[in-house]
C-alpha cells in the first residue's frame, strides 16, 4: 500500500469513526526510516489527538534476537551506524548515484535495514569491498530474516564475498529476496551470544 493510501485511510478512519478509537500499528521505532511524519501531518490537519508509542527498532532487536552486539569491546568495536538500504525511490544504496564515503567511514558496525532483495544486497556488498580496505572481502556479515519471529526468523552468517551466494546455496538459486532482513557488516557480525554454547 503506497504512503499516500496509508494517509487517505488513516483520514477516513479518524473522520468517520467518532467516538472511536483508531489504532495505527507499525512495527519498530515509528520515526527510523517511518513515513510517521506524513501521517502525523494528516491528522494534525483533520485536528484529531493522537498518541505516539515508542518501540525498539529492528535496527537494535533484529541483530539482538540473532546473537549479535552492535559493540563489543573484546573486538574493539565501539561504533555503529544504521542506514536504509534503499532509498524512497526504491534504488539500492550500493546504486544511488549520491554515494556514501565508505573509505572515511569512521565506525565499526555497519546495520541496513530494507536490504532484502538479493541483487541490491550483492550490489552493497561489493560496494563496501570495493570501496575501502576497512569493508574487505572477508569482513564478516550476517542477514537476520524476520527478526523476533521466533518460529521464523533465520539468520545466515557468512562473509561480504561469499554472502549472496551462501543465501542461495540456502535458499536455492532461483531466491530473489530475503525480507524483511537486517543485514549486518563487521567484525561483530560473526558473533552468536544467544547460543549457548561454542
Amino acid at each position: 500500500m503506497k504512503q499516500n493510501d496509508i494517509d487517505a485511510l488513516l483520514m477516513h478512519h479518524t473522520t468517520s469513526e467518532e467516538g472511536k478509537i483508531i489504532v495505527r500499528l507499525k512495527g519498530g521505532d515509528p520515526f527510523l526510516f517511518g513515513r510517521s511524519r506524513t501521517e502525523i501531518d494528516t491528522l494534525r490537519k483533520s485536528g484529531t489527538p493522537y498518541h505516539v508509542v515508542p518501540n525498539l527498532s529492528s535496527c537494535v532487536a533484529g541483530p539482538h534476537y540473532a546473537g549479535i552486539p552492535l559493540t563489543d569491546p573484546i573486538l574493539d568495536a565501539q561504533s555503529f551506524a544504521v542506514f536504509s538500504g534503499t532509498n524512497a525511490a526504491g534504488v539500492g544504496i550500493g546504486l544511488q548515484s549520491k554515494g556514501i564515503d565508505w573509505q572515511n567511514l569512521d565506525v565499526d558496525t555497519l546495520v541496513f535495514l530494507m536490504i532484502g532483495r538479493l541483487d541490491k544486497l550483492d550490489m552493497l556488498c561489493r560496494k563496501l569491498a570495493e570501496s575501502s580496505p576497512k569493508w574487505c572481502n572477508g569482513t564478516p556479515c550476517a542477514v537476520v530474516r524476520n527478526a523476533g519471529r521466533l518460529s521464523s526468523q533465520q539468520v545466515w552468517r557468512a562473509t561480504l564475498d561469499t554472502l549472496v551466494s551462501t543465501l542461495k546455496e540456502d535458499m536455492g538459486e532461483s531466491t530473489t529476496t530475503v525480507s524483511p532482513a537486517v543485514l549486518v557488516v563487521g567484525p561483530t557480525a560473526a558473533l552468536d551470544l544467544v547460543k549457548q554454547s561454542d
